[in-house]
């Protein structure tokens, strides 16, 4: 039986599914940040991926973020396509 999502993560969802953008982001240390922007989930897959081939190192991974029409960030899981 599958377990029933908490209202925080529908509440995540509800927003990322409204974000007019997003944000790929790697901070590798305090002076090696990088960022992207792209359109899409999709395009920001695409730009995850090059970032984390490109720069990715020390098991640091880049982030994916939904931005909404308001400015508020929420933070894209893996398990979102």
């Amino acid at each position: 039986m599958a377990r029933k999502p908490h209202p925080a993560d529908i509440h995540d969802a509800k927003q990322i599914a409204r974000a007019v953008g997003f944000v790929v982001y790697l901070r590798k240390n305090p002076r090696d940040v990088y960022r992207e922007d792209a359109a899409t989930i999709p395009a920001a897959r695409i730009a995850e991926a090059a970032m984390n081939a490109a720069h990715g190192a020390n098991g640091r991974r880049a982030i994916v973020y939904a931005i909404t029409p308001e400015g508020a960030q929420y933070f894209v899981p893996d398990t979102m396509q």
